[in-house]
């Protein structure tokens, strides 16, 4: 099934939510990376790669997030209304990550002067001109909110593991196998 039920995901929420999860993580492991690498062609071709691929994610969660709104998610199987409520505050500091995270880069790209391009396809118009010490702050901005999220990322798993493990019930496989 296409669409989400009152007791499964259909599988456009699990892809999406499969999805975003690699890219995430891919682009959480490369931007860690982004530092460490000298200078040249190959540092740029993985700059140019991480904000393409941001770009993308954030279309993608945008999409993500109008799905989610127009096909309601199946009911919750916690037991604890405080543990249901909980889960919902952090699906929502999770897509306010996954959306605050690419504009964090993209404004700091612009601000330092350089252009946000598709995979070459087309360029991101510019909001913003060239201000270098703005773009320190976008910088360091961009660094802890990849912080956040990965722990997000975590904590989010761990849930996942505990509703499977501990608590025995299905919200894990939901995601998994839609059942």
């Amino acid at each position: 099934m296409f669409t989400n039920t009152e007791e499964s995901f259909g599988i456009i929420a699990r892809l999406f939510h499969w999805l975003v999860f690699l890219m995430v993580v891919g682009m959480l492991i490369v931007g860690s990376l982004l530092d460490s690498l000298p200078d040249g062609a190959v540092k740029s071709l993985f700059i140019g790669l991480h904000k393409s691929t941001g770009v993308v994610l954030l279309l993608l969660v945008l999409l993500r997030l109008c799905w989610r709104l127009i096909n309601p998610k199946p009911r919750d199987l916690g037991a604890s209304p405080f543990e249901n409520k909980l889960g919902h505050l952090m699906h929502i500091f999770l897509y306010l990550l996954l959306i605050v995270q690419p504009i964090t880069g993209i404004i700091m790209s612009q601000l330092a002067g350089y252009p946000v391009k598709v995979y070459g396809m087309f360029t991101v118009p510019a909001f913003f001109g060239p201000n270098p010490q703005l773009s320190k702050v976008f910088s360091e901005t961009h660094s802890v909110v990849a912080t956040v999220l990965a722990i997000s990322i975590v904590i989010h798993a761990a849930a996942a593991l505990k509703h499977h493990y501990l608590d025995r019930d299905r919200t894990l496989m939901r995601m998994i196998v839609g059942k």
